[in-house]
Protein backbone atom coordinates (compact mmCIF):
# COMPACT_ATOMS: atom_id res chain seq x y z
CA UNK A 1 0.00 0.00 0.00
CA UNK A 2 1.09 3.63 -0.77
CA UNK A 3 2.10 6.08 1.88
CA UNK A 4 -0.77 8.88 1.85
CA UNK A 5 -1.08 11.95 4.07
CA UNK A 6 -4.13 12.99 3.97
CA UNK A 7 -4.08 16.25 5.91
CA UNK A 8 -2.21 18.93 8.16
CA UNK A 9 -4.43 20.71 10.79
CA UNK A 10 -3.13 23.76 12.88
CA UNK A 11 -5.26 24.16 15.86
CA UNK A 12 -5.56 26.57 18.75
CA UNK A 13 -6.52 24.63 21.85
CA UNK A 14 -8.98 26.72 23.91
CA UNK A 15 -8.59 23.88 27.48
CA UNK A 16 -12.00 24.25 29.56
CA UNK A 17 -13.54 21.56 28.06
CA UNK A 18 -13.98 23.67 24.51
CA UNK A 19 -12.86 21.93 21.55
CA UNK A 20 -9.93 23.49 19.52
CA UNK A 21 -10.15 25.80 16.84
CA UNK A 22 -8.62 25.13 13.31
CA UNK A 23 -6.53 27.75 12.70
CA UNK A 24 -5.50 26.85 9.07
CA UNK A 25 -5.48 23.19 7.29
CA UNK A 26 -4.75 21.48 4.43
CA UNK A 27 -6.81 18.23 3.16
CA UNK A 28 -5.98 15.82 0.02
CA UNK A 29 -9.22 12.81 -0.36
CA UNK A 30 -8.33 12.74 -3.88
CA UNK A 31 -7.63 8.44 -3.07
CA UNK A 32 -11.27 8.38 -1.76
CA UNK A 33 -14.11 8.12 -4.38
CA UNK A 34 -16.03 10.92 -5.52
CA UNK A 35 -18.92 9.61 -3.48
CA UNK A 36 -16.84 9.29 -0.51
CA UNK A 37 -14.82 12.56 -0.43
CA UNK A 38 -17.02 14.80 1.43
CA UNK A 39 -17.54 11.95 4.25
CA UNK A 40 -14.04 11.66 4.33
CA UNK A 41 -13.10 15.32 4.34
CA UNK A 42 -15.69 15.72 7.70
CA UNK A 43 -14.60 12.91 9.79
CA UNK A 44 -10.77 13.80 9.27
CA UNK A 45 -11.56 17.30 10.78
CA UNK A 46 -13.23 15.45 13.65
CA UNK A 47 -10.65 13.05 14.18
CA UNK A 48 -8.26 15.92 14.01
CA UNK A 49 -9.85 18.27 16.42
CA UNK A 50 -10.56 15.48 18.81
CA UNK A 51 -7.14 14.34 19.12
CA UNK A 52 -6.23 17.78 19.02
CA UNK A 53 -7.96 18.88 21.98
CA UNK A 54 -6.60 15.60 24.28
CA UNK A 55 -2.88 15.96 23.73
CA UNK A 56 -1.38 17.41 26.60
CA UNK A 57 0.83 20.34 26.07
CA UNK A 58 4.76 19.45 25.33
CA UNK A 59 3.14 15.84 24.39
CA UNK A 60 3.25 14.26 20.87
CA UNK A 61 1.07 11.07 20.26
CA UNK A 62 -0.19 8.79 17.49
CA UNK A 63 -3.72 7.92 17.46
CA UNK A 64 -5.32 4.82 15.39
CA UNK A 65 -8.86 4.96 14.22
CA UNK A 66 -9.61 2.17 11.47
CA UNK A 67 -6.92 2.92 8.53
CA UNK A 68 -6.20 6.39 9.79
CA UNK A 69 -3.38 7.41 11.58
CA UNK A 70 -3.02 10.91 13.19
CA UNK A 71 -0.11 12.32 14.78
CA UNK A 72 -0.24 15.04 17.32
CA UNK A 73 1.98 17.49 18.79
CA UNK A 74 1.21 19.84 21.06
CA UNK A 75 2.94 22.67 22.42
CA UNK A 76 2.69 24.97 25.89
CA UNK A 77 1.49 28.49 23.88
CA UNK A 78 -1.88 26.32 23.07
CA UNK A 79 -0.64 25.65 19.53
CA UNK A 80 -1.32 22.34 18.14
CA UNK A 81 -0.77 20.44 14.94
CA UNK A 82 -2.55 17.45 13.77
CA UNK A 83 -1.08 15.37 10.59
CA UNK A 84 -3.52 12.59 9.55
CA UNK A 85 -2.10 9.88 6.86
CA UNK A 86 -2.56 6.25 5.75
CA UNK A 87 -0.62 3.72 7.97
CA UNK A 88 2.63 3.23 5.80
CA UNK A 89 3.04 6.42 6.12
CA UNK A 90 6.91 7.13 8.42
CA UNK A 91 5.86 8.07 12.14
CA UNK A 92 9.16 10.19 11.74
CA UNK A 93 8.30 12.01 8.98
CA UNK A 94 4.64 12.59 10.28
CA UNK A 95 5.93 14.17 13.91
CA UNK A 96 9.09 16.40 12.21
CA UNK A 97 6.01 18.10 9.53
CA UNK A 98 4.06 18.83 12.35
CA UNK A 99 6.75 20.30 14.56
CA UNK A 100 7.99 22.26 11.44
CA UNK A 101 4.38 23.43 10.18
CA UNK A 102 3.88 24.99 13.89
CA UNK A 103 6.95 26.64 13.45
CA UNK A 104 6.29 28.05 10.15
CA UNK A 105 2.98 28.67 11.25
CA UNK A 106 3.85 31.11 14.21
CA UNK A 107 6.27 32.80 11.61
CA UNK A 108 4.01 33.81 9.35
CA UNK A 109 0.93 34.89 11.88
CA UNK A 110 3.08 35.68 14.74
CA UNK A 111 1.08 38.45 16.96
CA UNK A 112 -2.39 37.45 15.09
CA UNK A 113 -3.70 34.07 16.32
CA UNK A 114 -1.92 34.10 20.17
CA UNK A 115 -4.45 36.64 21.51
CA UNK A 116 -6.96 36.82 19.02
CA UNK A 117 -10.65 36.26 19.64
CA UNK A 118 -14.14 35.14 18.16
CA UNK A 119 -12.01 33.33 15.92
CA UNK A 120 -13.47 30.53 13.52
CA UNK A 121 -12.57 27.29 11.85
CA UNK A 122 -9.55 28.53 9.05
CA UNK A 123 -9.42 32.09 9.70
CA UNK A 124 -6.01 32.11 8.25
CA UNK A 125 -5.12 31.73 4.61
CA UNK A 126 -2.37 30.19 4.52
CA UNK A 127 -1.54 28.51 1.37
CA UNK A 128 1.96 27.09 2.18
CA UNK A 129 0.12 24.51 4.42
CA UNK A 130 -1.42 23.02 0.48
CA UNK A 131 1.67 22.91 -1.04
CA UNK A 132 3.29 21.10 1.71
CA UNK A 133 0.69 18.53 2.04
CA UNK A 134 1.56 18.27 -1.75
CA UNK A 135 4.83 18.41 -1.38
CA UNK A 136 5.26 15.81 1.11
CA UNK A 137 2.96 13.24 -0.03
CA UNK A 138 6.05 11.11 -0.80
CA UNK A 139 7.59 10.96 2.45
CA UNK A 140 11.52 10.73 1.24
CA UNK A 141 10.83 13.90 -0.18
CA UNK A 142 10.41 15.08 3.62
CA UNK A 143 13.46 12.61 4.65
CA UNK A 144 15.68 14.94 2.29
CA UNK A 145 14.02 18.44 2.80
CA UNK A 146 13.10 18.26 6.31
CA UNK A 147 16.57 17.41 7.45
CA UNK A 148 14.84 15.37 9.81
CA UNK A 149 16.18 15.43 13.35
CA UNK A 150 15.99 14.14 17.13
CA UNK A 151 15.43 16.96 18.78
CA UNK A 152 11.98 16.34 19.96
CA UNK A 153 13.24 13.98 22.01
CA UNK A 154 12.87 15.64 25.59
CA UNK A 155 8.93 15.66 24.38
CA UNK A 156 6.96 12.81 25.88
CA UNK A 157 5.60 10.70 22.61
CA UNK A 158 2.70 8.47 23.84
CA UNK A 159 1.99 5.99 21.35
CA UNK A 160 -1.71 4.73 21.56
CA UNK A 161 -3.29 1.84 19.59
CA UNK A 162 -6.83 3.63 19.25
CA UNK A 163 -8.88 6.46 19.68
CA UNK A 164 -10.83 5.48 22.68
CA UNK A 165 -7.47 5.98 24.66
CA UNK A 166 -7.79 9.38 24.23
CA UNK A 167 -11.21 9.86 25.44
CA UNK A 168 -12.21 11.31 28.84
CA UNK A 169 -13.77 8.90 30.96
CA UNK A 170 -17.49 8.21 30.30
CA UNK A 171 -16.58 8.81 26.47
CA UNK A 172 -16.13 6.93 23.78
CA UNK A 173 -15.85 7.30 19.52
CA UNK A 174 -19.46 6.25 18.83
CA UNK A 175 -20.79 8.66 21.13
CA UNK A 176 -18.62 11.46 19.58
CA UNK A 177 -19.55 10.80 16.17
CA UNK A 178 -23.37 11.00 16.82
CA UNK A 179 -22.63 14.69 18.80
CA UNK A 180 -19.83 16.21 16.74
CA UNK A 181 -20.78 19.59 14.74
CA UNK A 182 -18.33 18.52 12.09
CA UNK A 183 -19.84 15.36 11.08
CA UNK A 184 -22.98 15.49 8.92
CA UNK A 185 -25.52 12.72 8.70
CA UNK A 186 -23.30 10.85 5.44
CA UNK A 187 -20.64 11.52 7.02
CA UNK A 188 -21.70 9.39 10.20
CA UNK A 189 -22.42 7.22 7.74
CA UNK A 190 -19.11 6.93 6.16
CA UNK A 191 -17.53 6.25 9.36
CA UNK A 192 -20.12 3.49 10.17
CA UNK A 193 -19.78 2.07 6.90
CA UNK A 194 -15.75 1.88 7.04
CA UNK A 195 -16.04 0.46 10.85
CA UNK A 196 -18.33 -1.99 9.50
CA UNK A 197 -16.12 -2.68 7.06
CA UNK A 198 -12.45 -3.13 9.04
CA UNK A 199 -14.18 -5.59 11.28
CA UNK A 200 -15.53 -7.79 8.54
CA UNK A 201 -11.67 -7.95 7.51
CA UNK A 202 -10.36 -8.59 10.93
CA UNK A 203 -13.09 -11.45 10.93
CA UNK A 204 -11.96 -12.87 7.50
CA UNK A 205 -8.47 -13.04 8.72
Amino acid sequence: MAEKMYSISVFKTRGSGEEPIVLASAMNVSSFSILQRSGAKEFITFISRTVAGRTQPNTRQQVVEQEYRAYTHARSDGLACVVCTNEPYPERVAFALCNQTMTEFTEAFAGQYETATNLKDNHFDWPQLTKTLTKYQNPREADQVLKIQKDLEEIQTLMLQNMDKVMTRGDNINDLVEKSGDLSYASKTFYKTAKKTNRSCCIVM
